[in-house]
């Protein structure tokens, strides 16, 4: 195997905006499944944690997969690399993740893989975590969505230790070393493994303490319980810093994930008893292959390629916006004064808030937008950034069915045209009544079966491919929503008709918003001309000849609210 040069990933982000370093060894004959081993080291140290045990690995798994090594920023390669806190943290892993990533993490490396997994399932397809807790720190907090989480450090010890690195670093890491390697039978060897890779420097303190906080401020309980992908998680029965009953509660949490407790291991597993975890990640990965989420790579891939040219060409969305934010208006009232735009595109429906409701980015008002596509993203960003108000909106990078924010977050959540990509409703509508605070609204455009009725007719005429996207009734809509806890406040539906001059306008019209088809069972490879042709023919049945060919669309505007707590 050799390292290889990286090439910056292909994405449209700002050139001033660096890319974290990171070291990709490259295989002569990769396998069959092409997943990249993406490793993530813990606190205190960097990649260099991962050298003692890389050789036993590679005798379990062999040389033929592609592994990429990343420097977690303020350590080793990435020491200089500043990140503004926990969410821009995630962002710029997310940009250097490749598209078919086993992620295996360490400690604080495996709770930031377990986000990853969780917001970017299209793009990681298994999880594997050592010695990681899912809350590093305890919590006795009880919610609808969370229970109290015993089995952790305490928050006086945890604070202490903060402290105590503030004021003395050397020595602080010192005894965090000790820590990992207490009750371990390998005791030594973890220990002077651990001060040959720490390479603590005072510049780096500061980078170090804030990388401290996120033990703190990631709690991957619900996104656990919502992972998809195959999980390993490996502990260490004799862990002084991550209890070992913490495995049995996270096999609650993922009751389908694999969970091994080693005997005789502290906090360093990999480190102490190499041959044994090396084999059951051998074991592990022959038996449980990637589970990517294929539609929500569509579906990023696709929103992302049309984000240039969306505002020019989206005439539907336009007008759903602001027949959204007038029925929300209608209905509710008042926005409330942390707000989240659920799948906000390139923002349009940020503009229309702001032009309504102005003191929404005081002080006391916030925004957050939320997208799986990083170039709708980027070029939000840029149009507000333009506006001079970019600083005022918080945006996310994320999954509409993981979302990125704690219990009881926001009053209110809009969403236009965003809902029909959901790949698990029930789970989205779950998530939203999590987010939301008790009272909370959360008003979304949807579409309804009859869209595209015209188009999915002429495609009948012409073949059995699913060439129209489908989308859900609103009873089933309804009913999903209610089964979350969520109570239908009001609703309502329209079906706007759009028309083109010809087939090909209307098929550029929809590739060029990103709203081609996305369905499972889709024909692949591109249209014949016959085939053309064909749909030209069959279409020509709705013609106007005043008008063109019509597109009818069924649109739903649903106001849900989550009840008040008595």
């Amino acid at each position: 195997m050799t390292e290889a040069q990286l090439k910056e990933p292909d994405v449209s982000k700002r050139e001033e905006t660096p890319f974290l370093k990171r070291t990709l060894i490259k295989p002569s004959n990769p396998v069959s499944d092409r997943s990249v081993l993406v490793f993530l080291h813990g606190w205190g140290c960097d990649n260099r944690t991962w050298d003692a045990f890389l050789p036993t690995l590679l005798e379990f798994i062999g040389d033929e997969r592609e592994l990429l090594f990343i420097d977690l920023p303020g350590f080793g390669k990435n020491a200089d690399f500043s990140v503004e806190g926990q969410e821009d943290l995630l962002v710029q892993l997310s940009r250097v993740l490749p598209g078919n990533a086993t992620l295996v993490g360490w400690s604080l490396g495996g709770m930031i893989a377990t986000q990853l997994a969780s917001r970017h399932p299209e793009k990681v397809g298994r999880l594997i975590t050592i010695a990681t807790n899912p809350r590093f720190v305890k919590d006795d907090s009880d919610s609808a969505s969370k229970t109290p989480w015993k089995h952790a450090m305490e928050r006086e010890t945890y604070e202490e230790f903060v402290t105590s690195f503030n004021e003395q670093p050397e020595e602080t890491l010192t005894r965090f070393i000790a820590l990992q390697a207490m009750g371990d039978t390998e005791r030594k060897t973890v220990t002077d493994t651990l001060k040959t890779v720490q390479g603590f420097e005072a510049p780096q303190q500061s980078s170090w303490a804030r990388a401290l906080a996120y033990l703190d401020g990631l709690d991957n309980r619900t996104a656990l319980r919502n992972l998809q992908q195959p999980g390993l998680h490996i502990f260490g029965k004799a862990d002084a810093l991550v209890p070992v009953r913490a495995g049995r509660s996270v096999q609650g949490l993922a009751p389908a994930h694999w969970v091994e407790r080693i005997t005789g291991a502290g906090h360093a597993p990999h480190l102490s008893h190499p041959r044994q975890v090396a084999a059951t990640i051998n074991a592990f990965l022959k038996h449980q292959p990637p589970r990517l989420s294929q539609r929500k790579r569509r579906i990023a891939n696709s929103f992302s390629s049309a984000a240039k040219e969306y505002d020019t060409l989206a005439r539907l969305q336009k007008r759903v916006v602001d027949s959204l934010v007038q029925f929300s208006l209608g209905t509710g009232g008042s926005m409330g004064q942390t707000l989240l735009d659920l799948g906000c595109g390139t923002g349009y429906c940020i503009e229309r808030l702001l032009q309504q409701f102005p003191a929404i980015t005081q002080p006391e008002g916030r925004i957050h937008a939320l997208d799986i596509a990083e170039g709708m993203l980027d070029q939000a960003q840029q149009k507000f950034s333009e506006l001079g108000v970019v600083e005022q909106i918080h945006w996310h990078l994320g999954d509409m069915e993981s979302l990125p924010f704690v219990d009881d977050s926001f009053d209110g959540c809009i969403s236009s045209l965003t809902v029909q990509w959901s790949e698990n409703p029930s789970q989205l509508f779950d998530e939203m009544f999590r987010a939301l605070k008790p009272g909370g609204w959360f008003a979304f455009s949807t579409l309804g079966p009859e869209t595209l009725f015209e188009l999915r007719s002429a495609w009948r005429m012409v073949d059995e491919f699913a060439h129209v996207n489908q989308f859900m009734a609103l009873e089933s809509i309804k009913s999903v929503a209610e089964q979350a806890g969520l109570q239908m406040v009001a609703y309502k539906s329209e079906t706007p008709v759009l028309y083109y001059h010809s087939v090909v306008h209307l098929m550029r019209e929809l590739k060029g918003i990103g709203a081609h088809t996305l369905n499972e069972g889709r024909q692949q490879g591109l249209m014949g001309r016959g085939t053309f042709h064909r749909l030209e023919k069959a279409y020509g049945n709705w013609l106007d000849p005043d008008r063109g060919l019509p597109a009818r669309y069924e649109v739903y505007y649903i106001y849900l609210r989550k009840p008040s707590e008595e």
